[in-house]
């Protein structure tokens, strides 16, 4: 995740930079092809991945504008709970996506798995949940419950 917000995950924009791109291999992104693969890109601005946030916001019952960068979509995303413990359930959440979206990323490159964005969001919720049982100090929450009321389940 810090590196994300620094900037320096090799994205297909930053290995170019550094010349460490295979030729013939260009630096548009894995998923749409169009843009070109920046971090910004990677985890907020591609169409795939701009469908993932906002099927997670509409699980977690809020909205937000996307904004330009990553730091102000941390922000967006953490300062959305006065609770503590909502604010760190959120926080684990926004890093699980992160993780989830660049493993999906990076299987798409090296595997060449296809994975759909609902599939993507299922297993951003699954991670969440199972750092929640084993990093949060709250008590247990059946997988339904937190798939139906994270907020309820960051809450115990």
């Amino acid at each position: 995740m810090w590196k994300a917000l620094l900037d320096r995950i090799p994205s297909r924009v930053n290995l170019e930079f550094r010349h460490c791109l295979p030729s013939g291999v260009g630096s548009n992104c894995v998923w749409c092809g169009v843009a070109a693969e920046s971090t910004t890109h990677i985890f907020l601005h591609c169409h795939l991945v701009r469908n993932i946030w906002m099927k997670l916001m509409e699980w977690l019952d809020f909205n937000f504008i996307m904004p330009p960068n990553l730091f102000i979509h941390w922000e967006c995303w953490s300062a959305r709970a006065l609770n503590k413990k909502i604010r760190k359930g959120l926080r684990m959440i926004w890093q699980a996506a992160i993780w989830v979206i660049w493993s999906v990323r990076n299987n798409c490159i090296f595997k060449e798995e296809v994975t759909r964005w609902d599939e993507v969001v299922d297993a951003i919720k699954v991670l969440s949940w199972r750092w929640l049982l084993g990093r949060l100090k709250t008590p247990a929450c059946m997988f339904y419950e937190w798939e139906w009321s994270p907020r309820d389940c960051l809450l115990r």
